[in-house]
């Protein structure tokens, strides 16, 4: 495996006092997120923002969420719409075509769940993004290797959670994420990376 490289994702927004203490904490990129519904303040990343981390020199990740939290937020349908929204905002920060945004399935997702709307989410997020931007799925193992191995992601972020479907035996991650912790000051949590995982800078 290629060299590993430290990360966070963040729901707070960076401020250049916590850009800072991240690079003195050995934090190499920052995932941060789009959305259409979110009312968490700070939780959209903005163009100054997305300016400010890149200028220190630390990488961005891109995170498209809503609420993928159960099964009923999954349809193709839905896929169009956030792969639309997440398009019109990773192009609002200038965030360069060819770069991964990661859609995310939120929670313990059942293999039947996977298989039917969780599938055609990410086919038709596929075909609306189509050659601007790399797919990247995050959730469980199983959900990640589904979505990988049906080609319709080019990057998984396995998420946390220990105990869901597939964690274990699931080793073709480019981001793991760890615990949830501070750091710096910002809602994180820590994430681990290696080769191309699909990030950019402006």
């Amino acid at each position: 495996m290629a060299d590993i490289v430290s990360g966070v994702d963040s729901s707070s927004a960076c401020t250049s006092s916590s850009i800072s203490c991240l690079k003195e904490n050995g934090i190499t990129f920052v995932g941060r997120y789009y959305s259409r519904t979110t009312q968490i303040e700070g939780k959209k990343l903005t163009q100054a923002e997305a300016e400010l981390i890149s200028a220190a020199g630390l990488e961005l990740v891109a995170v498209y969420e809503d609420g993928p939290t159960s099964y009923s937020y999954f349809s193709a349908a839905r896929g169009t719409a956030d792969a639309n929204g997440a398009m019109q905002q990773a192009e609002a920060i200038g965030q360069p075509q060819g770069s991964a945004i990661y859609f995310t399935v939120d929670y313990d997702a059942a293999q039947s769940d996977i298989e039917g709307n969780i599938t055609a989410y990410f086919q038709a997020i596929d075909e609306t993004i189509a050659d601007a931007y790399a797919v990247g799925v995050y959730g469980s193992g199983a959900t990640c290797d589904a979505i990988l191995g049906a080609g319709l992601a080019e990057y998984a972020w396995l998420a946390q959670s220990t105990g869901w479907s597939g964690y274990s035996e699931f080793t073709e991650w480019s981001i793991k994420q760890g615990p949830e912790k501070s750091v710096c000051g910002l809602n994180s949590d820590t994430d681990d990376a290696h080769g191309d995982f699909g990030s950019f800078t402006l």
